[in-house]
């Protein structure tokens, strides 16, 4: 399921016919005002209503249908509440880093021993992102997340997500108002609990588009 998720939004991305430069998910800070952000893909399809400012911030709405952290949290369906923060760092030749928290919680249903159970869940997610210039309507994005979680099941021993995300992805200009973008992350989850400890392979993707 995963992999057909991947492959999908990879073909959907290369179909797309834009060129673009203002950084909503990257480092950049945002133009005075205001922007959305729509993004679908796995795990989840989200929006954010993002203000500019010291620290930028948004309000966003999660509905999720896989593992909300990248692995180890497989949501079968549920909703979340995100709230990003985000403080530019600094900027050293093309690239601009800046530091984002993104506290969030989540409610829904989940399989656990061949059945389905509620589960709640709170995430501290902190990340890294990394705005790098290829051209003036082209942005790389990289950087690292660390979605760190909590989730309390049903009927199941509670257990803790912490994975170590490297990010890659690109945005591009359709418009002055307009920017798709695309972003994949991936790479080492772990989880702990009265079961010990697990590590897995852990990923996540979107494809979406800013706009003001």
């Amino acid at each position: 399921m995963k992999m057909r998720v991947l492959v999908l939004l990879l073909i959907l991305w290369t179909s797309m016919a834009f060129a673009g430069s203002p950084s909503q998910m990257g480092g950049k800070l945002m133009p005075e005002g205001t922007a959305h952000q729509v993004g679908a893909g796995w795990p989840s399809f989200f929006y954010e209503w993002w203000h500019s400012g010291t620290p930028e911030w948004a309000i966003g709405g999660e509905v999720v249908y896989g593992d909300w952290s990248g692995e180890f949290s497989d949501v079968k369906i549920g909703g979340a509440v995100n709230v990003p923060l985000r403080w530019h760092l600094t900027k050293s030749g093309a690239a601009d880093i800046a530091f984002q928290v993104k506290p969030g919680i989540l409610l829904g249903s989940m399989e656990a021993w061949r059945d389905d159970r509620f589960v709640f869940g709170f995430r501290g997610e902190i990340s890294f992102p990394i705005t790098i210039d290829l051209t003036p309507k082209v942005n790389l994005i990289t950087g690292g997340a660390i979605p760190f979680s909590v989730l309390f099941v049903e009927d199941a021993d509670d257990y803790v997500v912490l994975p170590l995300l490297a990010r890659i992805g690109a945005e591009v200009e359709a418009t002055d108002t307009i920017t798709p973008w695309l972003l994949f992350e991936l790479g080492p989850g772990m989880a702990f609990g009265d079961f010990g400890t697990e590590a897995e392979f852990a990923f996540r993707i979107w494809v979406g588009s800013a706009f003001r």
